[in-house]
């Protein structure tokens, strides 16, 4: 995994725990860094699944380009 796929995944799982554990605070920056990966898609969406949906586009990316490999 590249650093920045680590830097989106940790983030995601930041806000995710941030629900859970009122220590951890969300900025507006980080809510838009995450909201940038999805461009107009996800507008409108509760930040815990926009949260969810960097996780699984970042997993799901990393699968297809193990897939690739293996062919």
């Amino acid at each position: 995994m590249d650093r920045l796929t680590k830097e989106r995944v940790q983030l995601a799982l930041r806000v995710l725990s941030s629900r859970y554990d009122r220590t951890i605070a969300i900025t507006e920056a980080e809510v838009e860094t995450l909201k940038s990966y999805f461009p107009g898609e996800l507008d409108g969406m509760p930040i815990d699944d926009i949260a969810t949906a960097v996780i699984h586009r970042e997993l799901d990316g990393k699968r297809m380009l193990s897939l690739a490999k293996t062919a």
